[in-house]
């Protein structure tokens, strides 16, 4: 790294500020770095976990890090809030012949949520890019971090080398994706037009739940706005299944989706089976699912108030609803919830059922926004179910 950078850039933008750490910051330092949550989903041989006095790895970053290792660790800080450390942006394995480098970076978790970790991407990447003309810029991911996979593809990066095991220092290899952005993708064409076309078989279910206990499961600053549970399920490519699990929310003036869990075939014991009279059966520990069109097109009322879907992780991420233009093929369906013996199971009516707001009745305790505490919650009867196949370029 240093035959690439021979001093600390300053780099910003309204919200954030990334620079060089000083002494000052040993103690914030110190704090971040003690965060199992922080450092659950990073590799355990990182500069700054090298010394327990973190006043040592300021001391030595010009030396080892940057000097021997050729990794440029630089500090992150609110641009309203200059000299409170909250993170670390690192820029390492830099390849001269190949103009190639990879990123990744670690926020503290009282600053999850507020996209932090999406600007601290921009600015690395436009930089990389932008002023010191790389060709690729490369993140590891492990596989079921879904909120840092989010910050990379709102950023423009593509998951190219999904499924690698590689050894981040624990006891056993761990499942991680390699996502990539190229300069190249920006040249004269919108990075959209470079990314494959993947073919989607989307089914969508909803059943009516108990609303109050959709209520007690709802992080502060989201309102339920029917009794409803969703299921998601997309087949790419007729080989990747993603399966999502959803309710019905209002927050901040948009009414959306929340995204109470989702699930990959290439990270999770999820899997999907087509049988010859064309029904399609999803298996999972947690969850049995099939479902058959039955040759009748229409629409889903579900959808009307639809202006995208929440999810909640170390980024808060809003993501705009999707146009759809084909037609939908109403279906058959049945499922059941088996996380806890007792969970939510039904079988569709062969037609279109609407749910309609509750006023509270019941004041239930507060419990966590997780898929086992919602399939725990009744199925009352299945509202609707479609299937509705299209393309879609996918990162």
């Amino acid at each position: 790294m240093n035959e690439l950078i021979r001093e600390y850039p300053i780099l910003n933008n309204d919200k954030i500020i990334l620079r060089k750490m000083t002494e000052a910051d040993a103690k914030r330092l110190s704090e971040i770095t003690s965060q199992k949550s922080v450092y659950a989903t990073l590799p355990t041989f990182l500069f700054e976990l090298r010394y327990e006095d973190k006043r040592e790895v300021i001391t030595h970053l010009d030396d080892e890090c940057l000097g021997q290792e050729g990794s440029l660790l630089l500090g992150v800080y609110l641009s309203d809030e200059p000299e409170k450390l909250i993170g670390i942006a690192e820029i390492y394995n830099y390849e001269e012949n190949k103009r190639k480098a990879s990123i990744g970076y670690r926020i503290d978790e009282a600053y999850h949520g507020r996209g932090i970790a999406t600007e601290v991407t921009a600015l690395l990447k436009d930089y990389l890019i932008g002023e010191l003309g790389l060709k690729t810029i490369t993140a590891h991911v492990l596989s079921d971090n879904a909120a840092s996979a989010r910050v990379l593809t709102k950023n423009g990066f593509a998951d190219k080398y999904p499924g690698l095991y590689e050894d981040w220092g624990f006891d056993e290899l761990m499942l991680t994706d390699k996502y990539a952005f190229k300069s190249d993708w920006t040249d004269g064409m919108d990075v959209q037009d470079k990314l494959p076309e993947v073919r989607v078989e989307q089914f969508v279910m909803a059943y009516e739940a108990e609303q109050d206990r959709i209520r007690a499961m709802l992080p502060d600053g989201y309102t339920s706005l029917r009794p409803v549970l969703r299921i998601n399920a997309e087949i790419r490519n007729d080989s990747v299944l993603y399966v999502e699990f959803n309710t019905p929310v209002e927050s901040d003036g948009r009414r959306g989706w929340l995204n109470i869990a989702n699930w990959k075939s290439s990270r999770d014991d999820i899997r999907f089976e087509r049988s010859d009279d064309g029904t399609v059966t999803i298996n999972a520990p947690f969850l049995e699912l099939s479902y058959k069109g039955i040759g009748l097109e229409g629409g889903c009322p579900a959808e009307k108030d639809n202006e995208g879907c929440y999810y909640i992780g170390n980024d808060l991420e809003f993501r705009p609803a999707e146009t759809i233009n084909e037609n939908k093929e109403f279906c058959d369906c049945t499922f059941k919830w088996k996380f806890h013996e007792g969970d939510a199971e039904g079988v569709s009516q062969s037609k279109t059922l609407p749910a309609y707001y509750k006023e509270p009745l019941h004041d239930y305790p507060k419990c966590a926004l997780s898929a086992e505490n919602a399939a725990a919650i009744p199925c009352r009867q299945v509202l609707g179910t479609y299937i509705v196949r299209f393309k879609r370029k996918q990162a």
